[in-house]
C-alpha cells in the first residue's frame, strides 16, 4: 500500500540541533541579530580613554559641559558643588583629543583635578586630590544571614550612587570598585532588612543581614505598579517562581492548588493543550467573559501567552482577587487578575544559565476498568438468556473468552518530553539585558501526536541618565503539531477485536460477525464484533493533520522622572500572531467514498495593540505621610482575521488545496474590538500604620452600543497595621497583625464583539439572488455587567514562624448579560440583554507554619482552603430548566434531573421518584412519570485547596503539593451512553462494576444495577441521577527532589551553581468517581458532564539539570 510522506515519521526529533533547523527563517535572523546585539552592547561598555573626541563649548557652564560629555561618552562625573563653581562659563573646542586632554582644557587655570576609575571620574579641589591616586579602589566583602549562610544575589551599591553596584556571588562574596578609599555601602535583598555599612579599601567587610518578619518589606506587583507587602490593603497572593516549575508544557497547570480561592483545573493531557481552566472566587456571569485578566510585564496578554512562558524566566507571580486590586483594571479585572513579571537584568556583570529536562509521560485510566473477553462473554450470555434470545446468537462462541486484545495498551505509550532552556543576563550602569531561549518537545501519551514549541524572550533597559530610562521587550514563539493520533478505543471496541487480521493486514472494520455456518470454526481475528463498522487504524495510516503558529510581541516604553517624586511611565506593545492548520482525508479512507478525499486549510491572523500612559506620584511628607498615586490612560485594540478552504476528489501524493478538483468551499471572518480607560488610584499611609486606598476609572468599549459604551467604576479600601501600635509593643511574638477591608464596583464585557448589533447573514436561496437575513436582534442598550465586591481580610504573623491569611468576600453581580429568547412575532428568536442577578460569597484561608528553621534544616507546611457559594437571585424571564438549569435560588449550572430510586428488589426493574402536586414523593417504574427536580448540586467544587510542604537539608530540597476539591457532582454520560447501559446495546463492551456496586440476579437482591437484559431494562439507562457521581478528589499534584552541588566541586570548573532534580506530576489520585481523573471534567470543555473519555491527564516523571556560569 502506498503511503504519502506525511504518514510516516521515521526520524524522532531528539536533538536541539534539529530544533534549530525547524525554526522559521525570520526567527533565525532574529536570534542572530539579538546575539549580535549582546556582543555590541557589551563592547560599548569598554571605554577607551584614548579615543579621539570632538566637542565645541561656546560660553556654556562647566555643569552643562560635563553633562554633554556624560551623554556622548558614557562616563559619570562625581563631585561636590562646594569644591568649585560649576556655573562658571567656559569656551573651549576639542577635535581629535582624548579624554584627559579634554578635561585638562575645561579645567585649565582652575584648582580642579580629576581621577579616572573605570567609567567613573572623580572631580576634587587640587589640594585634596593629592591624596587620591589613579589606582582603582576595591572593596571586598561577604554577605551572610543570621545562620552564617551566604546570601546569594544581594545588591551591594555605593550609597547615593545606585548606578555603582554589584550582586553577591554563589558564596555571598562581592568585589566593588569605588572612587574613594572610604565609602558607605548599602546592602539589600528581598526578605531581609537593608543594611548600611562603612567600608575601607583593603579591609574585608563582613555583613550580616537579618530576615524581615514574614518578608513584610517584600515588594509585590499590584495593578500598574509595585507596593511593599505591608502597605497593601487588597487581597493579593503570590506564588514563588520555583513552585511553578512543574513538569508540564503549560504554565497554568503549575499554580493548581497554590492559591486559596483560585480553582485551576487541567483541561486535557494532550501535548500543547494541557493548560488549565481557572477562575477566581466562583463564576460570576452567564454569557460574559469568565476568565481572569492576564497581565505579563504590565501588558494585557492571552492565556496562550501565559502558557508559553517558561517558569525559568518568571521573576514574580501574583493574583489580585478583591475590589481594590481588580477594580484597577475596570471591566477587564472583574474576574480577578493574574500578574506575571519576567526577569530583567541587574547591575553586576554577566551570568549564563542553562537547563535541560527530560520526562516520561503515562496516560491515566482513572478508576475505569473495562471487562475482559471472558467477562464480556458471560455478560452477553446472561443478557441474552434473560431476554430469551440466546439460541439466536450462534456467533457467540466460547472461544471468544480467550480473546483479550488490549486496545488501551495498543494506543498508548511511555512518551518522551524534552525541554532545553538558556538564559543570559548582563548589566552595567547603562545597559541591562536579559535574554532567554527555550525549546520544548513532547510526544503524545497517545501514539501518533507530536508537539514542538520554541520561545525567545528579551528584556532590555537602557539608562540614558538619572531621569530617563528606556525599556524594550520582545517575545517570540513558534509552535508545531503533527497529528496521526491513535484512537483511544478501549471503551468502544470489544476485547475480541484486533486491528490486524490473521494475515497481518489492517482490518477496515466492515468485516462484521461470522455467519451461522462459519461461527463454530471462525478465527475472531478475521471478523469485527464492535460497533461502528470501522477500524480507526485503517484511516489513521491514511489521514493526517498539521498545525503551526508563530507569534511576536514587541514592547517599548520609558520612565521619565520629572521630579524626584513625579514620574511619567509609558508602556506600549504590538502583538502579531499567525496560525495555520491543515487536515487531509485520503480517498481510500472510510467515510470518503463519495467525496474521494478531502483537504481542509485554515489560516488566522491576530494583531493586538496596547498603550498605557501613566503619571506616578510618590512622596513622603514629614517622615509619616506617604502618598503613592497615579493618573493614567489605557487603550487596546484587537483584530482577528481568518480564512478557510476545502476541496475534494484528491489524488494521493498531491495533498494541497489546489489538488482537489471538486466541491471547493471558502470561508472567512473578521473581528475587531477596542477598549479605552481613564483612571486614578491613590494610596495614603500614615506612619506605616493606617492605610487607605481609593480608585476611580471610566471604561469604554466597542463591544457595547453607543448608548452604553462608557461606564464608571471605583473602589475604596483600608488597612490597619496593629502590630506597630504602642499598645502592642509588649507582644513581641506578634510580628504582623493587619485587618483590612475593601469595597468596589467593577464591570464585565460580553463574550462576543458585536452582541449589541443586529447581525446579518447572506444567502442565495431567493431565486439564486443574494439576500440578507437575521434571527439575532441587536441591542443598542446592552450595558456592562457590574460586580460589587466586599472583602474583609486579616494578615497575621506569629512567633516569626506562623503565617495566617484569611479573607471573607461577598460579590453581588447585577445587569447579568444573558441570551434572551424573543417571541416569533418579532421576526427574531434571540437577543443579548441585561438583567439577572447573582451572588458569590465565601472565604479563603492560608496557614503556613515554619516547623524547623535551623542552619542546616528548614521545613514548612502550607495549607490553603477556599469555599464559594454561588446563587442566582433574579432572572427576568424565569428559570431555564435544562439538565444544567439556570434557576432562581440555586447555583449556576444546577443539575435538573429525574431522581433515581434504585432497583426493585423483587423484579430487578429500575425505579425513579415522582412528586405529586402536594409535594408527596413516591416511587414509580415508569420513567415518563418520574419528576425532574432541582437538586442544588453543581459540577464545580464548593471547597478546593492544597497541602504543600518544603523541606531543605543542606544541599537537598524536597517539595510536595497535594491538591483536593470537594462538593462537585459529575454526570457520567459515558456510562449512560455506552458502557453501563445494562446491555442496552450488546455490541458495546461494558465497564466492570466498581467496588460497592452490584447487579440484581434474583428476587430479594438489594442491588445498585437492574437485571441484565439484552436491549436494556425498561429505560434504566435514560438520563437520571443514577449517573450523577461524586467528583471529589485528592491528588499528589507534584513532587520534586533537588540537590545543589557543593561549591567546592564547582569552582574548579568555573561553574557558579549546579542543581540536579527529579520530579513527578499527577502521581496519584484518590477519588470515588468511576471514570477518568475528575479534575479535567470541571473544565469548560466538559462542564461536569463526562460524555466521552476524552484525553485523560498524564502522569509524568522528569529529570533535570540546571547550571549557572
Amino acid at each position: 500500500m502506498y503511503l504519502c510522506n506525511y504518514n510516516q515519521k521515521n526520524v524522532r526529533k531528539n536533538t536541539f540541533l534539529w530544533a534549530i533547523g525547524k525554526i522559521p527563517l525570520f526567527m533565525r535572523f532574529f536570534i542572530m541579530f539579538m546575539f549580535m546585539s549582546i556582543g555590541i552592547s557589551y563592547a560599548e561598555t569598554v571605554h577607551s580613554q584614548n579615543a579621539a573626541m570632538e566637542f565645541r563649548f561656546q560660553d556654556v557652564t562647566i555643569e552643562k559641559a560635563l553633562k554633554e560629555i556624560e551623554k556622548k561618552t558614557g562616563y559619570n562625573f562625581f563631585y561636590n558643588t562646594k569644591d568649585f563653581n560649576v556655573k562658571r562659563k567656559i569656551s573651549f573646542s576639542a577635535k581629535g583629543m582624548n579624554l584627559s586632554e579634554v578635561l585638562n582644557g575645561i579645567f585649565a587655570n582652575s584648582q580642579v583635578d580629576y581621577v579616572i576609575n573605570g567609567t567613573d571620574i572623580v572631580l576634587k579641589r587640587r589640594e585634596e586630590v593629592s591624596n587620591v591616586s589613579n589606582e582603582k579602589y576595591q572593596i571586598k566583602g561577604s554577605v551572610r544571614d543570621g545562620n552564617g549562610e551566604p546570601v546569594i544575589g544581594a545588591s551591594v551599591v555605593l550609597k547615593g550612587h545606585t548606578e555603582t553596584g554589584v550582586i553577591t556571588d554563589i558564596d555571598g562574596n562581592f568585589v566593588l570598585t569605588v572612587p574613594a578609599k572610604k565609602v558607605t555601602l548599602s546592602i539589600s535583598y528581598i526578605g531581609y532588612d537593608p543594611v548600611n555599612v562603612e567600608a575601607t579599601a583593603g579591609t574585608f567587610v563582613k555583613v550580616v543581614m537579618k530576615e524581615s518578619s514574614q518578608t513584610l518589606n517584600e515588594v509585590v506587583v499590584v495593578g500598574y505598579g509595585t507596593q511593599k507587602k505591608e502597605s497593601v490593603v487588597g487581597s493579593v497572593q503570590m506564588v514563588k517562581p520555583d513552585e511553578l516549575k512543574v513538569p508540564s508544557s503549560q504554565l497554568s497547570t503549575g499554580f493548581a492548588g497554590r492559591l486559596a480561592g483560585v480553582v485551576a483545573v487541567q483541561r486535557s493531557g494532550e501535548p500543547g493543550a494541557d493548560g488549565a481552566d481557572f477562575w477566581i472566587r466562583g463564576i460570576s456571569t452567564f454569557n460574559g467573559a469568565r476568565s481572569p485578566l492576564i497581565i505579563i510585564d504590565g501588558v494585557q496578554a492571552s492565556s496562550g501567552d501565559l502558557n508559553a512562558i517558561d517558569p525559568e524566566v518568571i521573576e514574580s507571580f501574583s493574583v489580585l482577587k478583591d475590589a481594590t486590586a481588580t477594580a484597577l483594571y475596570g471591566s477587564r479585572g472583574a474576574n480577578g487578575v493574574v500578574q506575571v513579571t519576567t526577569k530583567r537584568a541587574t547591575t553586576g556583570g554577566s551570568s549564563f544559565d542553562a537547563s535541560v529536562k527530560f520526562g516520561i509521560s503515562q496516560l491515566q485510566k482513572g478508576n475505569l476498568e473495562m471487562m475482559n473477553g471472558a467477562e464480556y462473554y458471560d455478560y452477553l450470555v446472561t443478557a441474552y438468556t434473560n431476554a430469551g434470545t440466546l439460541q439466536d446468537q450462534q456467533w457467540l462462541q466460547p472461544y471468544l473468552k480467550e480473546q483479550n486484545f488490549d486496545w488501551w495498551d495498543f494506543a498508548t505509550q511511555n512518551a518522551l518530553t524534552q525541554n532545553y532552556n538558556i538564559g543570559y543576563k548582563y548589566g552595567n550602569d547603562r545597559i541591562k539585558s536579559y535574554i532567554s531561549a527555550d525549546y520544548y518537545t513532547e510526544e503524545g501519551a497517545i501514539k501518533g501526536y507530536d508537539y514542538d514549541r520554541f520561545t525567545l524572550r528579551v528584556n532590555t533597559d537602557y539608562i540614558v541618565n538619572d531621569r530617563l530610562t528606556l525599556r524594550a521587550k520582545l517575545s517570540t514563539s513558534y509552535k508545531e503539531t503533527f497529528d496521526q493520533q491513535y484512537g483511544l478505543s478501549h471503551t468502544s471496541y470489544t476485547p475480541w477485536d484486533t486491528p490486524y487480521d490473521s494475515q497481518g493486514n489492517i482490518k477496515i472494520g466492515t468485516e462484521g460477525r461470522p455467519s451461522k455456518e462459519d461461527a463454530a470454526t471462525a478465527d475472531p481475528r478475521d471478523y469485527w464484533y464492535s460497533d461502528g463498522s470501522s477500524n480507526w487504524l485503517y484511516n489513521n495510516q491514511l489521514n493526517w493533520g498539521k498545525s503551526r503558529s508563530n507569534a511576536m510581541d514587541i514592547g517599548a516604553g520609558f520612565d521619565y522622572k520629572i521630579f524626584d517624586w513625579l514620574t511619567f511611565v509609558s508602556n506600549n506593545k504590538v502583538g502579531l500572531s499567525n496560525s495555520y492548520g491543515e487536515n487531509y482525508y485520503d480517498p481510500k479512507a472510510v467515510g470518503q467514498e463519495s467525496l474521494q478525499g478531502t483537504i481542509y486549510n485554515s489560516n488566522s491572523n491576530v494583531r493586538t495593540i496596547y498603550t498605557s500612559q501613566l503619571l506616578r506620584f510618590l512622596k513622603t511628607f514629614n517622615d509619616v505621610h506617604e502618598i503613592n498615586a497615579y493618573l493614567g490612560y489605557d487603550y487596546d485594540e484587537y483584530r482577528y482575521y481568518s480564512m478557510t478552504g476545502q476541496a475534494s476528489q484528491m489524488f494521493q501524493g498531491n495533498e494541497i488545496l489546489n489538488g482537489g478538483v471538486a466541491n471547493p468551499k471558502v470561508g472567512g471572518t473578521k473581528v475587531e474590538k477596542k477598549n479605552a480607560a481613564y483612571y486614578f488610584n491613590g494610596n495614603y499611609s500614615y506612619d506605616n500604620k493606617y492605610l487607605f486606598q481609593v480608585m476611580f476609572r471610566v471604561d469604554g468599549s466597542s463591544q457595547f452600543g453607543s448608548n452604553k459604551r462608557w461606564a464608571p467604576f471605583w473602589s475604596v479600601g483600608g488597612g490597619w497595621s496593629m502590630h506597630k501600635e504602642e499598645f502592642m509593643s509588649n507582644l513581641k511574638w506578634v510580628n504582623e497583625l493587619k485587618p483590612r477591608i475593601s469595597y468596589g464596583i467593577s464591570g464585565n464585557l460580553p463574550g462576543g464583539a458585536y452582541e449589541w448589533a443586529t447581525m446579518l447573514a447572506s444567502t442565495t436561496q431567493y431565486g439564486g439572488k443574494v439576500g440578507l437575513y437575521s434571527n439575532y436582534l441587536g441591542n443598542p442598550d446592552l450595558s456592562w455587567e457590574e460586580t460589587a465586591t466586599l472583602d474583609f481580610g486579616l494578615d497575621v504573623r506569629l512567633f516569626d514562624r506562623l503565617s495566617i491569611v484569611f479573607d471573607y468576600y461577598h460579590k453581588n453581580v447585577k445587569n447579568l448579560i444573558y441570551l434572551k429568547h424573543l417571541p416569533a412575532v418579532t421576526g427574531y428568536n434571540r437577543q443579548t440583554a441585561n438583567n439577572g442577578k447573582m451572588t458569590n460569597q465565601g472565604f479563603e484561608v492560608t496557614v503556613t507554619p515554619e516547623i524547623i528553621r535551623t542552619k542546616d534544616l528548614y521545613w514548612d507546611v502550607s495549607f490553603n482552603l477556599g469555599y464559594n457559594k454561588n446563587e442566582i437571585t433574579y432572572l427576568p424571564d424565569g428559570d431555564e430548566l435544562t439538565s444544567q438549569a439556570t434557576a432562581v435560588g440555586y447555583p449556576y449550572r444546577n443539575w435538573y434531573l429525574r431522581e433515581w430510586a434504585g432497583v426493585d428488589s423483587q423484579t430487578g426493574t429500575p425505579l425513579w421518584f415522582k412528586v405529586d402536586e402536594n409535594g408527596k414523593k413516591t416511587v414509580t417504574g415508569d420513567y415518563n412519570e418520574a419528576t425532574r427536580v432541582l437538586l442544588d448540586e453543581v459540577p464545580t467544587p464548593k471547597f478546593n485547596g492544597a497541602i504543600s510542604t518544603n523541606l531543605t537539608w543542606k544541599g537537598f530540597t524536597l517539595n510536595a503539593n497535594f491538591t483536593f476539591a470537594t462538593g462537585a457532582m459529575i454526570y457520567n454520560g459515558q456510562r449512560a451512553g455506552a458502557i453501563d447501559r445494562d446491555c442496552g446495546r450488546n455490541s458495546q463492551p461494558p465497564m466492570k462494576l466498581k467496588d460497592g456496586w452490584s447487579r440484581w440476579e434474583k428476587p430479594g437482591d438489594i442491588a445498585t444495577h437492574p437485571q441484565l437484559i439484552d436491549g436494556g431494562n425498561n429505560g434504566a439507562d435514560r438520563e437520571s441521577t443514577r449517573y450523577l457521581e461524586n467528583g471529589d478528589y485528592f491528588k499528589l499534584k507534584s513532587l520534586s527532589l533537588a540537590y545543589s552541588f557543593p561549591k567546592r566541586w564547582l569552582e574548579p570548573l568555573g561553574v557558579k551553581s549546579a542543581n540536579l532534580s527529579v520530579g513527578g506530576e499527577n502521581l496519584f489520585t484518590i477519588t470515588s468517581f468511576s471514570g477518568q481523573d475528575p479534575e479535567i471534567l470541571y473544565s469548560a470543555d466538559y462542564n461536569g458532564s463526562a460524555g466521552s473519555f476524552g484525553y485523560p491527564t498524564v502522569r509524568r516523571f522528569t529529570l533535570g539539570l540546571n547550571v549557572q556560569f
